[in-house]
């Protein structure tokens, strides 16, 4: 439902357990910025109140339109798949790790913003923050077979993310 930008899903569970379904839906579009251009506001309910098998109702408000987040998919979609293609089998990880990085830096004279469709605004406009660059950088490098991962910290007393990049059996 997420993938699609559906506004809402049912699901009959049958060995139904107290689980946050609003943070595992938080959890997945973190995860997958190539496919979830905006973090929709979720509203979950379960019927009946008790027992094990339950039907959960997950609500997505999005500031978007259905086929404007589609679009944005369909325009980030080709981006990342050239980024893959920027890099070929015979390159050592350090010569993919440093592909990767300049596709995406060389692209914008970038600005540092926030965005409610970060990956889109990014790889469209130019504009995003920390949070964006790490996790399309991730995301680039994950296609082609990189090891990379978001993490977060601080910096400056702000919230920061950074690039976990695992090369040469050492983590960066």
């Amino acid at each position: 439902a997420l993938r699609n930008c559906d506004p809402n899903v049912v699901i009959m569970v049958e060995n139904y357990q107290r689980v946050d379904l609003i943070q595992q839906v938080e959890d997945f579009v973190e995860s997958n910025p190539k496919v979830c251009m905006e973090m929709p506001q979720v509203s979950a309910a379960t019927y009946p109140d008790g027992g094990t098998r339950r039907v959960i109702e997950l609500t997505f408000g999005y500031e978007n339109s259905r086929d404007d987040l589609r679009q944005m998919q369909s325009y980030v979609e080709p981006i990342f798949r050239a980024a893959s293609l920027n890099v070929s089998a015979e390159e050592g990880e350090s010569t993919k790790f440093a592909r990767m990085y300049s596709f995406l830096m060389e692209r914008f004279d970038y600005s540092i913003e926030t965005s409610i469709t970060p990956t889109y605004t990014l790889l469209r406009y130019g504009v995003g923050d920390s949070k964006a660059f790490a996790s399309v950088y991730s995301i680039m490098c994950q296609n082609a077979d990189l090891p990379c991962a978001v993490v977060q910290g601080t910096r400056d007393g702000e919230a920061y993310y950074w690039n976990l990049i695992r090369y040469d059996n050492t983590d960066y």
